[in-house]
């Protein structure tokens, strides 16, 4: 059996201090320096039950659900390493991605009226790197 190789970003809760620099990272580099943390593509949610401190971002799925319910085709594989990304200038703010995504990884901005979905930065993901707890780590060659 052929396993296929992609990019992943793998999220352990367990080691989530809640500090958010993840968001604060993430929303600085991907709005030209303006930090918001409502506009990055990750985001920490606390789960109230354990009070645990969960960071969702978009698990880059082989046979993505927010690629077959995007209708205006804004969503495509053309991302690093084929992950699905999304054309701003098509997307359209519909939420059908939101959706569909099965993680709750995809999020609106709120102004724009555009889907806000993780692209690894290119294949070097800035929240992996700023994270101190060790609680977000990423493979380029993960398996299937």
């Amino acid at each position: 059996m052929n396993k296929k190789s992609f990019p992943a970003l793998y999220t352990f809760p367990e080691k989530c201090s809640g500090c958010r620099l993840c968001e604060l990272v993430c929303s600085t580099l991907k709005n030209s320096d303006i930090t918001n943390p409502q506009k990055s593509r990750i985001r920490i949610q606390i789960e109230h039950r354990d009070n645990q401190n969960t960071p969702k971002v978009c698990l880059q799925c082989v046979e993505p659900a927010c690629l077959e319910a995007c209708a205006f085709g804004a969503i495509s594989l053309k991302g690093f390493g084929g992950i699905p990304i999304v054309d701003a200038d098509l997307c359209t703010g519909c939420e059908a991605c939101i959706q569909a995504c099965p993680y709750r990884a995809i999020f609106l901005d709120s102004e724009k009226k555009i889907a806000l979905k993780c692209d690894l930065c290119g294949g070097d993901p800035q929240c992996v790197k700023n994270c101190l707890q060790g609680a977000l780590t990423f493979e380029e060659n993960a398996q299937t």
